[in-house]
């Protein structure tokens, strides 16, 4: 890849990944249609995963906004070719019905991390990891919620095998 190729790469992460957050936190995820494939690949540290599609996201999002009303604050955000990685704090407060829990009024703050894969222009891949634990604790613990295990990414470099090091 030559070197422009690289800064258009990068620019179009940073469209993308801003196009994201702008959905989001705009409560319009129409925004989405134009930088998510249709298979997009939903993970995250809460609910049954993954879930696949681009509509099932914006349902996932659309409940997920609905029912904890949040403020996403932008506090970070890398973008390379094909990758990008932006992280926002949700201030939120659980006042009406996520999916099947009934609200409870708890607030909390949670940094998350959405991490995009891109191909041709759209995201294929988009994972949630939480930096803090407060939304997942609450659903997971206080609520019930299932909580995924046992999934392994494909790393992009893999580490040793502690067996090395005895």
């Amino acid at each position: 890849m030559n070197p422009q190729a690289v800064v258009d790469a990068i620019s179009q992460s940073k469209h993308i990944g801003r196009q994201i957050y702008k959905g989001f936190n705009e409560r319009n995820l129409d925004l989405w249609d134009q930088v998510i494939a249709s298979d997009v690949e939903l993970r995250s540290s809460i609910g049954t995963m993954p879930v696949i599609g681009r509509e099932p996201l914006k349902n996932w999002a659309a409940q997920f906004l609905s029912g904890f009303q949040p403020r996403l604050d932008l506090v970070d955000e890398i973008y390379g070719v094909n990758r990008a990685t932006i992280a926002v704090n949700l201030n939120w407060k659980h006042d009406k019905q996520f999916f099947h829990l009934e609200p409870t009024g708890r607030v909390g703050t949670s940094i998350e991390y959405f991490m995009l894969w891109i191909t041709d222009g759209k995201v294929t891949r988009f994972w949630v990891a939480d930096h803090t634990m407060d939304l997942t604790m609450y659903l997971i613990r206080e609520r019930g919620m299932h909580y995924p295990q046992n999934f392994a990414p494909e790393p992009i470099i893999r580490g040793l095998e502690p067996s090395n090091f005895t």
